[in-house]
């Protein structure tokens, strides 16, 4: 608080209007310039300003931009609270704490499990989100130095063996970034140098190569059961036209029983000719893939260690943490405001929401 002293040239009283979960509210304040500076005490102590917003009225806003695009947001917030809240301020609002708890991740990077962990499972996808640029090109209209395209959102996830608690983390980065978050999933869930580390991916070159990296020879990486599945579908109809279901089926059992080598020496036998193109050729298709990741189907391992060979769990995880707000109509991201985005979904997601904001202002904690 300021007291009065001699130094203090001028006071006066002033209305402060802001607005809160049950509506409008207004103060008179005393206002005070204190060694030629405005100090205003009943904004310091109730840390509010003029046409400002409650800790608790920002809460409820980002709780739903971060779900739904702004103008939804807006109008959902004036069904349910019956206040009338700007597009643009759900907009604004939404996009500041969703920078702050980026900042949070980047400062819970050396976070740790308190809880050593025998065995981990991590997965991770990635999905294409709608990119705009802004490249000042030296035209004076600005529209024009707009650049729309597609970019990858990585997205990672690990959980215990036979748990279902799990950590996401999600960048728009390099895959070495990626790589580094899917490490920092493992570490917040309990892992340590002795710890198990089995991974799973659709086949992406990149994802084996970062599990390598993060986790060197304590890390086990499989290639997605379905995914080859598919690649097999394919060749069954080029191998056994007449009962491709059957010859799928007897491929599958060879390959959860470790024979991969039975199964290579038969599509071998069907394969096309060198020249034929892809679309026209499923078995050199299917070939080519199961022969560029060797030590990637280790299914009979994997099965006998009750751990999965499935990757599904990602890919649902793609559709409802990144596409389900950065990929719905009309949405075009920055790349740095998707990067935050990614952030705050994840810490939803994560259950550090509550921890978020008792971070971001100690008023909240007097609040609630």
């Amino acid at each position: 608080m300021v007291r009065r002293t001699s130094d203090i040239n001028k006071t006066w009283k002033k209305k402060v209007h802001w607005e809160t979960t049950v509506g409008q509210r207004e103060v008179v304040v005393q206002r005070f310039i204190h060694d030629q500076k405005l100090v205003v005490p009943f904004n310091q102590f109730a840390e509010v300003n003029c046409r400002e917003y409650s800790i608790l009225l920002e809460r409820a806003i980002v709780d739903f931009g971060a779900d739904t695009s702004f103008g939804q947001a807006a109008e959902k917030f004036k069904e349910h609270y019956g206040i009338s809240v700007s597009e643009k301020a759900v907009q604004v609002i939404t996009k500041k704490h969703a920078k702050a708890c980026y900042a949070m991740q980047e400062k819970d990077s050396n976070l740790s499990g308190k809880k050593t962990t025998h065995c981990l499972i991590g997965e991770m996808d990635g999905a294409m989100i709608p990119i705009v640029i802004f490249e000042d090109n030296g035209n004076l209209d600005k529209r024009k130095w707009r650049k729309v395209g597609w970019k990858e959102a990585r997205l990672s996830v690990v959980r215990g063996h036979k748990s279902l608690t799990k950590i996401f983390l999600a960048t728009l980065g390099s895959t070495e970034r990626a790589g580094d978050l899917l490490g920092r999933c493992a570490k917040r869930m309990g892992w340590r140098e002795e710890t198990k580390m089995h991974c799973l991916g659709d086949g992406a070159f990149w994802i084996q190569e970062q599990v390598e990296r993060v986790f060197g020879a304590k890390g086990s990486y499989l290639v997605d059961f379905f995914h080859l599945s598919e690649y097999l579908s394919g060749a069954a109809e080029k191998c056994c036209t007449d009962q491709a279901r059957k010859w799928l089926q007897n491929r599958q059992e060879e390959m959860k029983e470790g024979q991969i080598e039975k199964v290579i020496d038969m599509l071998k036998t069907c394969e096309e000719k060198a020249d034929t193109k892809d679309e026209n050729g499923p078995v050199r298709k299917c070939l080519r893939y199961m022969e560029n990741r060797p030590g990637q189907f280790k299914y009979k391992e994997a099965l006998a260690a009750e751990l999965p060979i499935g990757s599904g769990e990602i890919e649902s995880a793609n559709r409802s943490v990144v596409q389900k707000r950065l990929k719905i109509a009309g949405a075009w991201w920055k790349p740095e405001t998707a990067e935050y985005m990614l952030a705050l979904r994840c810490m939803r997601i994560n259950g550090d929401w509550e921890r978020y904001w008792r971070f971001i202002s100690p008023s909240f904690v007097r609040a609630a």
